[in-house]
């Protein structure tokens, strides 16, 4: 099972002794009376889910949640767990990326009160957010070498090269949003602002609209399209010997360029460089400069990437609109207050206005 840094107490998470009956009554519906539930946790990772680490029968396994009907401010306006599975299964058939094997997906939420998927655990450990791997001194990554964050650096960019050797064809249709425009990455901008529009939830953030006006401005004629993971960065994978063993967190998979998942990378590597002079805590290791991951990234597939600066502050746009939206949450829960000034709930929106300032 991946080894998950824990963050502390989030009251919207549900617990293991609340899930223990209603799991181990779906383990017997599958494989008998017999069946037994052990080492059941729920670690505090994930934004817009909650994960379930068990034993069934010995087996390791994960169960990923969809939020609980009626949680309060859920971090997208839909959960779809057939969607996941479908993309993990064509990347499992198509490619070498490692994706974990769906053995279950329960569409019924008699069990646990909301649909889930049930894959293999897979040893490793998972860059933690919080504390950042990038930060953490007592963390396994700081324990690595410049060789170790090297190879950890390369391999990552790999897992993306192969990945999108994917086409936008007949078979990845049911990825591509809802919404209009002229190429795959006009549709992904489209998405963003109807998502902002629903995420915001009446409220106006200033910095948020400045970026929908300035992307949409200046937007790239980027015509192609690929299977895009969505949420393609070191947080969202299993690590063994600095190396991927298991990609994971398909929810925000779409097709468009391959320049919105690479540049997703080298964007949350600045959004943690800035993070760190915020709190005055040493730099981070110097890892997806934006050249250099677009010229190893070239060097393993042989395509050749647009500049990406403009898919960074992209990725700053999505970024800022799901932390609002979790930020939102927290409130509700009587967690802080919110900001007088709307920026402040994107945290990081004087790096956003930087990127915004570079197009």
């Amino acid at each position: 099972m991946a080894e998950s840094e824990e963050t502390g107490a989030t009251p919207w998470r549900r617990t293991a002794d609340t899930l223990e009956a209603g799991l181990t009554a779906w383990a017997r519906s599958q494989r008998g009376s017999a069946a037994t539930i052990t080492d059941l946790r729920t670690p505090e990772s994930g934004m817009s889910n909650d994960t379930v680490l068990f034993r069934l029968d010995g087996d390791p396994l994960v169960a990923r949640l969809a939020p609980a009907p009626g949680a309060p401010y859920p971090t997208f306006p839909t959960y779809d767990l057939d969607l996941e599975c479908r993309a993990m299964g064509i990347v499992r058939a198509a490619t070498d990326v490692p994706v974990p094997e769906v053995v279950h997906l329960e569409r019924s939420p008699t069990w646990l009160g909301a649909p889930f998927t049930v894959v293999r655990a897979i040893d490793g450990v998972v860059p933690s957010d919080s504390p950042n791997y990038l930060m953490d001194p007592n963390g396994w990554f700081l324990q690595g070498t410049p060789s170790d964050w090297a190879r950890m650096e390369h391999s990552t960019i790999a897992v993306l090269a192969e990945l999108h050797r994917i086409p936008d064809d007949a078979s990845t249709a049911f990825l591509r949003p809802d919404t209009t425009g002229a190429t795959a990455l006009a549709r992904q901008l489209a998405y963003q602002r109807s998502y902002y529009e629903w995420a915001r939830d009446g409220r106006r953030i200033p910095v948020l609209e400045r970026a929908l006006d300035v992307l949409g401005a200046t937007l790239p004629a980027n015509e192609r399209s690929v299977l895009n993971w969505g949420d393609s960065r070191p947080g969202n994978i299993i690590y063994r010997d600095f190396e991927p063993v298991a990609v994971l967190d398909w929810e925000m998979a779409t097709v468009g360029p391959p320049e919105v998942d690479v540049a997703w990378t080298t964007f949350f590597q600045q959004f943690f460089g800035w993070m760190a002079t915020q709190y005055g805590a040493p730099a981070v290791p110097a890892m997806f400069d934006r050249a250099a991951t677009a010229a190893t990234y070239e060097g393993l597939s042989g395509v050749a990437l647009d500049d990406l600066a403009w898919y960074e502050a992209f990725g700053g746009l999505r970024l800022g609109i799901i932390l609002t939206r979790m930020s939102l949450r927290s409130f509700s829960y009587g967690m802080g207050q919110p900001p007088a000034d709307a920026d402040d709930l994107v945290v990081f929106a004087p790096l956003l206005e930087r990127l915004l300032a570079a197009l």
